[in-house]
């Protein structure tokens, strides 16, 4: 009877390691949202160390995301499984880096997604409005809108204000009012205008965790550099959507 009560007790020791694994995953099963890292412990408490390898998210097909790197040693896009990665050198000028197969993230968000429904925006959508664009499109298709979910934006857009990160948070150096040193400085720009892809997750109340203070979406820009003809990403503090522009939200979450 002991022996039986000690094997018992090891199953159960074993299902609630496996449970506590999942947590910190930060998998979402309901949703499909696969998250390592929340911002108020990675950029506000400077817990930055390496989470999750790139390489063991993309043995599986079809995985978007948005992340920077361990360190906060630049930002990270993962489009249809394809990892973009871009950091800042020493001279301030922006590099593509190579994927390695021990390249980690320290915060990322993303989900495994089969298909998309498309949608075309036939109007100008400024920052302050993208959010309600989102939801409300989301909402039309049938999206549980409290849960987050991955969306991207393929087309024209104006006005748009983007950073690499590099060592430190520049939204939060700006509300902390601090100045961060040369070497940690980011890359900062305004693109009057510009084509691309917008890859971003939704997530509603999720201020410190997903997402940055006054937004419900955390989102990165995809783009091809005019001089070098890499292609480069970076976090996306505001946009303007240009009419034309086509929203995909996710059909089915992949399995």
């Amino acid at each position: 009877m002991c022996r039986l009560a000690l094997i018992l007790l090891f199953g159960l020791f074993v299902a609630m390691i496996g449970s506590l694994k999942s947590t910190i995953a930060g998998e979402t099963k309901k949703t499909g949202l696969v998250q390592y890292g929340k911002m108020h412990e990675v950029i506000g408490k400077q817990k930055h160390q390496g989470r999750v390898k790139f390489s063991d998210l993309t043995a599986k097909p079809h995985f978007y995301g948005v992340a920077a790197l361990e360190s906060l040693a630049g930002e990270a896009t993962v489009f249809d499984g394809k990892v973009i990665l871009t950091k800042v050198n020493s001279d301030g000028a922006l590099s593509s880096e190579t994927l390695s197969q021990k390249t980690q993230a320290a915060l990322l968000v993303g989900a495994y997604v089969e298909s998309w429904t498309e949608h075309s925006v036939t109007t100008t959508v400024k920052s302050d409005d993208l959010d309600s664009l989102i939801e409300q499109t989301a909402k039309k298709i049938g999206l549980n809108t409290n849960e987050p979910f991955m969306f991207v934006i393929q087309g024209d857009f104006q006005n748009v204000r983007a950073h690499v990160i590099n060592g430190a948070c520049p939204i939060r150096a700006r509300m902390q009012k601090e100045d961060l040193p040369e070497r940690k400085r980011p890359y900062e720009a305004d693109l009057i205008k510009i084509t691309g892809k917008l890859v971003g997750v939704f997530a509603k109340d999720s201020v410190g965790d997903i997402t940055h203070p006054a937004t419900s979406t955390h989102l990165h820009l995809l783009y091809k550099d005019d001089r070098s003809g890499e292609m480069r990403t970076g976090h996306v503090e505001q946009v303007t959507l240009q009419p034309g522009v086509t929203l995909m939200l996710p059909e089915e979450v992949a399995k």
